[in-house]
């Protein structure tokens, strides 16, 4: 499989796309959901003046359309729900370099070497967990220990079509190796693991009581709290010797040849700015990858322990690692 069949494999359905590109209108290609966004989206109108076109799609879906669109992209900005598929995009020379003062704050592995996207904010894979079905004293403090019976039949992760769960996969095969990752899916599997349509069917199944346990993204803990549900949050293997918490970058780039990339660009530098990341702290509750940004009521980077998993190795073994998991289950 290629590159190119890789993303095609992992697309969804898309919100339709313009005809033609405004040439007084930032258009954005985004991953990210409408609600997510929009905020930012709206500071960002407000205080430029520049109008925004935002089209939401599944993230490989979008990269597919700025591939197909290569000779005449009708998207300026491209935002994606993790890393490793922008650097597949910047491999075949889909997306523009951009580099400036807002960017340089970002922490050295949330943005592209060759500079050609940055992280604007980032979610933690956690496990959730509901309160009134796991007493504190059995609480798993590490994503190994679900392979335990005593959690049969009590385990949810959304499929593939959320690019966090195969990012989060694909890190393991990175670190871990190939062999341990199936093994260890191999007993997820064993104990039950349903495999579900989003992160949303995660947090919300868990918050009912359909599911003692959730392998979802951080900002789901403050969402069902939000909610009034019954759920505790473990940021998993954070002990001396355990693998860590991935942080799966939102990430943004410059499409290129976009007919607007000044707008583009300036959209990157406001949500990296103080205002941009306060929206997406507060009302998304996104870890922010700024340099002594305020990370509010969320847990701020530098109190992750993360396994140390380059987006260029995540793109590397992405392909391998889908593979791996249809060859498990094809609902993956």
């Amino acid at each position: 499989m290629t590159a190119t069949a890789l993303l095609l494999s992992l697309s969804g359905a898309l919100y339709p796309l313009p005809a033609e590109a405004a040439p007084d209108r930032l258009v954005i290609y985004s991953g990210r959901k409408e609600k997510a966004l929009k905020p930012v989206v709206d500071a960002f109108t407000k205080q430029t003046g520049i109008p925004v076109d935002l089209k939401v799609g599944k993230t490989a879906g979008l990269a597919n359309e700025i591939r197909m669109e290569k000779a005449r992209p009708r998207g300026d900005l491209y935002i994606s729900t993790e890393s490793g598929i922008v650097e597949i995009l910047t491999k075949d020379g889909l997306l523009e370099p951009h580099q400036s003062a807002a960017t340089k704050a970002v922490a050295d592995d949330f943005k592209s070497a060759a500079g050609t996207w940055t992280g604007i904010s980032g979610r933690a894979r956690i496990i959730l967990y509901n309160k009134n079905l796991v007493p504190e004293k059995d609480v798993p403090r590490s994503i190994f220990a679900l392979t335990d019976p005593k959690w049969k039949g009590q385990l949810a992760i959304a499929g593939t079509r959320e690019r966090t769960t195969l990012a989060w996969a694909t890190a393991l095969v990175a670190s871990k190796g190939e062999a341990f990752t199936r093994d260890y899916l191999k007993g997820l599997h064993a104990n039950g693991l349903k495999i579900l349509a989003d992160n949303t069917e995660v947090w919300q199944g868990v918050g009912r009581g359909e599911f003692a346990i959730g392998l979802t993204n951080s900002p789901n803990y403050y969402l069902s709290r939000q909610n009034n549900l019954p759920v505790g949050v473990i940021y998993p293997d954070q002990d001396a010797s355990g693998w860590g918490t991935p942080v799966n970058p939102n990430v943004a780039a410059v499409i290129k040849g976009a007919p607007n990339p000044e707008a583009a660009r300036k959209f990157i530098d406001f949500v990296l700015s103080p205002d941009g990341q306060r929206i997406l702290v507060t009302q998304d509750y996104e870890i922010p990858l700024v340099d002594n940004a305020d990370a509010g009521a969320v847990l701020p980077l530098k109190s992750i322990k993360r396994p140390a998993v380059s987006a260029e190795r995540l793109a590397e073994l992405e392909e391998a690692t889908l593979k791996l998991l249809t060859s498990l289950d094809p609902n993956w």
